[in-house]
């Protein structure tokens, strides 16, 4: 799973990008709409956008009303289309006739999964990315791994190995096992402290 920042600002797209890493997400970037779009047709691994409302060109709603209609595949079937968190320095006023208020009132029509203000809360956007991957489709987070053929030569290795006889090669099997356990942990403890 990857997340992608959107914003024509540099220097703020770059500081969300590195926050969003610090969480423990990889992530990538783009200055443009249009530079976004080509980015979601090109890479099945981004599931969630960060973008800011006002950009020139094409704004985050209408990359998000964009985004709704990408036709994306995997070798499992078509992809949902991404989560969409829309980023603004905006503040939402009754009856306002503002055309950027405006577009954020569209953005909550439309169903845009949340709109936070600048400057996000690091404690609001951890938290809203976590509950995002969570209920990310299961074909996205529990990609489908044939386990039971590399049980299998485990297995056909272990009994090789005990009619043998060979000490030696027993030892090397528990080692090489012991170091790909300890890359599982790893693994597993990476996972933790991104849900927490």
């Amino acid at each position: 799973m990857k997340i992608l920042v959107v914003d024509d600002v540099g220097y703020s797209c770059h500081f969300h990008a590195r926050l969003i890493e610090k969480f423990g997400y990889r992530c990538c970037t783009a200055t443009t709409g249009f530079e976004a779009l080509n980015l979601l047709k090109t890479d099945n691994d981004i599931n969630i956008v960060i973008t800011d409302l006002m950009m020139r060109g094409m704004d985050g709603v209408d990359l998000f009303k964009e985004a709704q209609h990408l036709e994306r595949f995997t070798d499992d079937g078509p992809l949902d289309p991404p989560q969409f968190i829309l980023m603004t320095a905006l503040r939402l006023e009754k009856n306002s006739n503002d055309k950027d208020v405006q577009r954020l009132k569209l953005a909550q029509e439309l169903g845009v999964s949340k709109i936070m203000f600048k400057p996000l809360d690091q404690g609001e956007l951890r938290e809203t990315l976590r509950e995002m991957v969570t209920s990310a489709p299961d074909s996205l987070n529990n990609q489908p791994v044939d386990l039971y053929t590399p049980a299998q030569k485990i297995k056909d290795a272990v009994k090789d190995i005990i009619d043998s006889g060979n000490f030696g090669a027993a030892e090397q099997f528990i080692e090489c096992l012991n170091g790909e356990v300890h890359h599982l942990q790893e693994f597993l403890a990476k996972l933790e402290t991104v849900e927490n």
